[in-house]
């Protein structure tokens, strides 16, 4: 699955053909259909380490603060060593063609969206957030500034450093959002 996220990364996903993945792993084409039987079943197993891997990222426990930064934190760190992660996430392409790998993102989207909610939730019971902001809007909100912070260092070939941007940003979330 590495060399097929990799090759993503250098391509575009939606351009990695099993010739591409055969003369990168250095085997025949038909050798990958002895192990996938179809294309679909690659991407199906390439969207299940992705899914891994960001549901990986995601703190388990900790408070709120912390939480919400280690989300993002973890995340960058995964992009970074992943760059094509966010165009596999987001391909119109991929997700029109496979629709096992397009609900799997959808389920690992609203799972991440309900677990940055609940870590919003808990700031707000415990002082730390703003009570009268709703916490389903503020992770949609953070969410949706990490997708966008990610997608623009891959279009931007990586030349802006990501993960200091994405500490200003939570810098500045305590201002946005806490009760300082």
């Amino acid at each position: 699955m590495e060399t097929v996220i990799d090759l993503s990364g250098r391509m575009g996903p939606d351009r990695v053909t099993t010739q591409h993945l055969a003369d990168a792993v250095g085997v025949t084409q038909p050798a990958i259909f002895r192990h996938f039987s179809t294309k679909a079943e690659i991407w199906d197993a390439v969207s299940e380490r992705i899914v891994s891997d960001i549901e990986d990222t995601m703190p388990k426990e900790a408070a709120s603060q912390d939480a919400i930064a280690g989300s993002v934190r973890g995340y960058v760190s995964l992009v970074e060593v992943l760059p094509a992660v966010p165009s596999i996430l987001h391909s119109l392409e991929l997700q029109t063609e496979h629709e096992s790998l397009r609900q799997r993102f959808r389920t690992l989207d609203r799972n991440r969206h309900d677990k940055v909610t609940k870590f919003i939730e808990a700031g707000q019971k415990d002082d730390t957030f703003h009570p009268e902001l709703p916490a389903r809007d503020v992770a949609t909100i953070i969410l949706g500034w990490l997708k966008s912070l990610t997608l623009d260092w891959v279009l931007a070939d990586r030349r802006f450093d990501m993960a200091d941007e994405a500490e200003r940003f939570i810098a500045n979330l305590d201002g946005l959002i806490g009760r300082s």
